[in-house]
């Protein structure tokens, strides 16, 4: 195995379904904090972290999300969209250019995505780099910010995942359509917004 095997490592394990979900404490691009327990005591909440705003892949997911937003909103569904340093006017060109209506964060020192196990840790890399020597710059603490291209978690009202889809394909990209009912189906018994 090699340094970049480990980038899409089928060995890694991420977060899955049945899981307790980490917790999680971001600022959104209007400087308020994006908190896991808050959003969680109103509902369901879709995480997904987006490699970056100039990735194709991820400008295809931001449209999609505003189309299912209308349902998602009716559900009590709270959307968070993730990307690494997301500057206060960067932030904001995102919003206006996909008219966002969901909290869109930025992850600057990558502990959420750790957390999650998107990305190595400081221990992660200096294991690669007892085993292979120095580790070459695109594979460095925040090079790739994230290891898969996309990864989104649906997560229950209790913490717990109810469903994690990490991907590596461009072309194997979710749809958070496919969560509206499973989300729904929890959502029942908990505040939804008015």
């Amino acid at each position: 195995m090699t340094p970049a095997d480990l980038n899409d490592s089928p060995s890694r394990r991420y977060p899955s379904a049945g899981e307790q979900a980490p917790e999680f404490e971001l600022v959104g691009v209007d400087r308020q904090p994006v908190r896991s327990s808050a959003l969680l005591s109103n509902g369901p909440v879709i995480l997904t972290f987006y490699r970056g705003a100039w990735c194709p892949c991820c400008q295809a997911d931001l449209r999609d999300v505003m189309r299912s937003m209308p349902e998602l909103e009716r559900a009590g569904v709270a959307v968070v969209g993730i990307f690494n340093d997301l500057e206060r006017d960067a932030g904001a060109d995102v919003v206006r250019e996909y008219g966002l209506t969901f909290n869109l964060a930025g992850d600057a020192d990558g502990r959420t995505a750790e957390a999650f196990r998107l990305r190595r840790t400081a221990e992660e890399i200096a294991g690669l780099e007892r085993e292979f020597g120095p580790v070459p710059r695109d594979l460095m603490e925040d090079e790739p910010w994230i290891l898969p291209m996309q990864a989104r978690f649906a997560i229950l009202p209790d913490g717990v995942i109810a469903r994690s889809d990490v991907v590596f394909d461009y072309h194997q990209r979710t749809g958070v359509e496919d969560l509206i009912p499973l989300l729904t189906k929890h959502a029942q018994g908990w505040p939804r917004p008015r």
